[in-house]
């Protein structure tokens, strides 16, 4: 596929990745969080819409396959905001797959990083109770994630 015809294909990646459909929806955010950067940041110009579909009753592999997506692309202030209270809502959500909540805490500390005080709201939720259900693997990262904030 020639790279004009690989451009042309974007905006339907983009239409795909933020339908309703659950079997394409999250195998286009997939796709798209393991596009280049520069790539994902050309078809999501604004994050906005991506984090809205974090607030959604959505499969947890399509919400944490957003929250990869998302990675890419570089956030206003509002937007962090917005994306720093939907993964924190995730992150309480113990019905959800441990994975989702994992890109979640990923996703709080990156905005951490550039709102150090947010740390200490964070470091709250290290509680073995959000814990709870998850594999040792996955509880071992996330405790890896606490213990770095402290």
């Amino acid at each position: 596929m020639a790279i004009g015809e690989r451009k042309a294909f974007r905006p339907y990646l983009r239409e795909i990745a933020l339908s309703d459909h659950p079997q394409l929806n999250w195998r286009a955010a997939w796709i798209m969080s393991n596009m280049e950067t520069a790539i994902v940041q050309e078809t999501f110009p604004s994050a906005q819409e991506l984090i809205e579909r974090l607030a959604t009753k959505s499969k947890d592999g399509y919400r944490r396959e957003i929250l990869k997506v998302l990675v890419h692309i570089e956030l206003n202030e509002d937007e962090e905001g917005a994306l720093y209270d939907a993964a924190l809502k995730m992150w309480e959500d113990l019905t959800l797959a441990p994975a989702a909540r994992l890109y979640a805490l990923r996703a709080m500390i990156r905005i951490s990083k550039l709102y150090p005080a947010l740390n200490q709201e964070i470091l709250a939720y290290y509680d073995d109770h959000y814990l709870q259900g998850v594999s040792p693997g996955i509880a071992q990262q996330m405790r890896q994630i606490f213990n770095a904030l402290s």
